[in-house]
């Protein structure tokens, strides 16, 4: 779900608090490449999970390390958290039911999403450029970079 401007940086740990037993991670929507980016970095995390070698206690900071592609957990949540002015990505796991009650309470907070964030071609191109820099890899372009994204967060590790 994709939502812009808002200043409560405790948005996160609130709707923790508020639906305990479910993966809820917020994220600058920046950072994600697409949907298949999300979905291959949460495969990576939950299997982590379940083989007991994540790179943190929780699961929902695993995933921030890992789609930032550090283990340095200021700078993921410095780089990767919610910022203010820019879009914020929630990643909810949870059953139907239940997401429709996040969807609720984040429709009423946020307003409408915005889905095109990760479909917009040119945005894509621009975060292609941005990889490129990050990762000092000139070869990262549309047809590998889920790829390339999928394999740096592999190799993240306590």
């Amino acid at each position: 779900m994709f939502f812009t401007q808002y200043n409560d940086f405790t948005i996160i740990d609130k709707l923790r608090n508020e639906f305990p037993d479910i993966f809820i991670q917020g994220l600058n929507s920046d950072i994600i490449y697409n949907y298949e980016h999300i979905f291959e970095i949460l495969k990576i995390s939950n299997l982590a999970n379940m083989r007991n070698i994540m790179c943190s206690q929780k699961i929902e900071l695993d995933f921030l390390l890992r789609i930032m592609g550090t283990n340095q957990i200021s700078q993921a949540i410095r780089e990767g958290g919610v910022k203010i002015d820019h879009y914020v990505t929630f990643v909810v796991l949870a059953n139907k039911l239940q997401i429709n009650k996040i969807n609720q309470k984040l429709n009423f907070i946020f307003g409408n999403s915005v889905d095109n964030i990760f479909t917009d071609k040119r945005l894509l191109k621009k975060k292609i450029e941005q990889y490129k820099k990050k990762f000092n890899i000139d070869f990262f372009d549309e047809k590998n970079t889920i790829k390339l994204l999928t394999e740096i967060a592999v190799l993240v590790m306590k």
